[in-house]
């Protein structure tokens, strides 16, 4: 899949493309899907191959982010930022993709991946990307500096919070109540906390998965500023950074 889509990247685009040309670009791709899915259709259940579209649509993901942005790293990168037009077309390629995957069937509904697994993290980061792409070296970093001061009082914010539930509960009534009478919890009182537990750990899963989407750490904008030389001694402090936070930012027990 990756070599078609290094076979359509868009070069500098010296004349302005139609929709039809951006379109015509992915017909190979969009061939080679449909041969494979034709097939897989035929051995595998609905379930298996929503699982395989889905694992499928991660890669496109990835492949779409290396067009436009290098691996994350604290050195600048060789790779070329592209053009305002080569970032639109890339833009619709996603969008292309977006709709063959969920593959709506014109009545409200759809015959392939739910549009909220196709909204993935790594999709809004994509999204993401794309409003910061064209900003100044020094807006970016402004607001790198932003997101990096926020993420370091989340995870001060988060260890306090796991000191604190980690730290010892007060005992109990020594008699009756929840508590037996040798201070065990009783079967009752066992199956309400568990039911709790488990309703807490549910809406921090869920929680967490909607920040991600929301709320967009700086590693896109680091992405970025690898392709600035001007930001080379950002990009290796705020790496020094990362390492300082991920060394003293794990909670204590």
């Amino acid at each position: 899949m990756t070599s078609y889509f290094r076979g359509a990247r868009p070069q500098s685009v010296a004349q302005a493309l139609t929709p039809q040309d951006v379109t015509k670009a992915l017909e190979p791709l969009f061939d080679y899907f449909n041969e494979n899915f034709a097939i897989m259709k035929q051995t595998l259940t609905d379930p298996a191959m929503i699982m395989v579209m889905t694992r499928l649509w991660k890669e496109v993901l990835v492949t779409v982010e290396g067009l436009l942005v290098p691996p994350l790293s604290d050195k600048p990168s060789q790779q070329r930022p592209l053009t305002r037009q080569e970032v639109d077309i890339v833009y619709k390629w996603l969008q292309l993709l977006f709709d063959f995957f969920h593959a709506a069937d014109g009545e409200g509904g759809f015959d392939g991946v739910p549009m909220d697994v196709l909204k993935s993290p790594k999709y809004h980061e994509l999204q993401n990307l794309n409003f910061f792409y064209f900003e100044s070296s020094e807006d970016l970093i402004r607001t790198s500096e932003a997101m990096a001061a926020a993420t370091q009082m989340r995870q001060q914010e988060q260890t306090a919070r796991l000191n604190r539930l980690s730290a010892p509960q007060a005992v109990g009534h020594q008699f009756g109540g929840a508590l037996g009478l040798v201070g065990m919890p009783s079967r009752k009182h066992k199956t309400i906390m568990l039911s709790r537990n488990l309703g807490t750990m549910r809406k921090a899963k869920e929680e967490k998965r909607k920040e991600a989407q929301a709320d967009p750490n700086d590693d896109m904008i680091l992405r970025i500023l690898r392709m600035r030389p001007e930001a080379e001694r950002y990009l290796k402090d705020r790496s020094r950074q990362k390492v300082c936070l991920s060394s003293h930012g794990q909670p204590s027990h």
